[in-house]
């Protein structure tokens, strides 16, 4: 059979209460019966080969995260090119060599949940155009073991940047509730009317979020690097196609993680998944998949926009993920 010279896919990917069968979410009193963790996405990826060993792929997420009271919405892309450059000869696998680009970013994400930081409580926060970069390069290394089944593994190493384009909230000082805009560390207060408070009422404050020791900048656009590395195993029987995979991702970030572990804080730098699939060929060119994703800490190398000094600690949790898509090759 000749192969094809390109793919394309669609996929819908769940996570709620009612799709939680291992009760992972469960761990957390303060979240367990809510919709803290809800996530729903929809997918479209797609590769051409452009050469022998050659492909060029690409896809886009949209992707909905539910806190106990707030709802996020981002966008994710990825933009990738592989070069097989050995074919394998039994005893040498095939090699291929990847290079990938990838993010996630949201026009802005606010939360109506109180945020607590040294010097201040921030009754609510909102972040405008939150922006994950990441550039990466993977060997992927493929033994046949049979015509119906092979093993692949396969290590990479890339980096990652966070952006932002402002930090704006709301917090109360003195019985008066404030607008707070920062520049940097520098934060600017105006008045809320109306306050009845006693005394006078301070209409405009300047302060400095470094005299707190926050580092805004730092702690929620950090930098770091990554490395991953797993193994894939694939059987085919028939119409059906079943694949088992692991992946551990370790990841160096730039200060932020200091700064969470000298506020005696945990900060969390690995994540394993373990991920299953089965495919089911309903024609030559066309087949449609179901795949569970089970990972050790919450979307922790999938969205990293989501992790900052303030939002580290939802990270200590495992979770499942469940996809259904089809895939056409032509």
């Amino acid at each position: 059979m000749t192969s094809p010279k390109g793919y394309l896919e669609v996929g819908s990917d769940q996570m709620n209460g009612s799709l939680d069968v291992f009760h992972v979410r469960e761990s957390d009193p303060l979240t367990s019966g809510t919709k803290a963790g809800d996530y729903r996405g929809a997918y479209i990826t797609g590769g051409l080969r452009v050469g022998e060993g050659k492909w060029v792929t690409g896809g886009l997420w949209q992707r909905t995260l539910s806190s106990t009271s707030d709802t996020f919405n981002y966008t994710s892309w990825q933009l990738s090119g592989l070069y097989r450059f050995s074919q394998g000869d039994g005893k040498w696998p095939a090699m291929a060599i990847r290079v990938s680009g990838w993010g996630s970013g949201a026009s802005a994400t606010e939360s109506t949940t109180a945020v607590v930081v040294p010097g201040a409580r921030l009754n609510t926060v909102k972040v405008t155009e939150p922006t994950d970069r990441q550039l990466q390069a993977d060997w992927i290394g493929t033994w046949a073991l049979s015509p119906s089944s092979d093993v692949s593994v396969n290590v990479g190493v890339g980096r990652t940047q966070l952006a932002y384009g402002g930090l704006t909230a709301t917090t109360t000082r003195n019985g008066c509730d404030y607008n707070v805009v920062f520049n940097g560390n520098n934060i600017y207060g105006t008045l809320i009317p109306p306050c009845g408070a006693a005394g006078g009422v301070i209409q405009q404050f300047y302060d400095s979020s470094g005299d707190y020791g926050v580092d805004v900048a730092r702690e929620i656009a950090w930098r770091g690097t990554f490395f991953q590395g797993g193994v894939n195993g694939r059987w085919q029987r028939g119409p059906w196609t079943f694949m088992a995979g692991y992946l551990l991702h370790v990841v160096k970030r730039e200060a932020v993680d200091d700064i969470l572990n000298a506020r005696g804080k945990k900060s969390f730098t690995q994540n394993h998944t373990i991920t299953l699939q089965a495919n089911y060929q309903l024609r030559p060119q066309l087949t449609v998949f179901a795949r569970g994703q089970l990972s050790s800490n919450l979307f922790f190398n999938d969205i990293p926009v989501t992790y900052n000094s303030s939002t580290a600690d939802r990270f200590d949790s495992k979770y499942t993920l469940f996809t259904l898509g089809l895939r056409a090759a032509f």
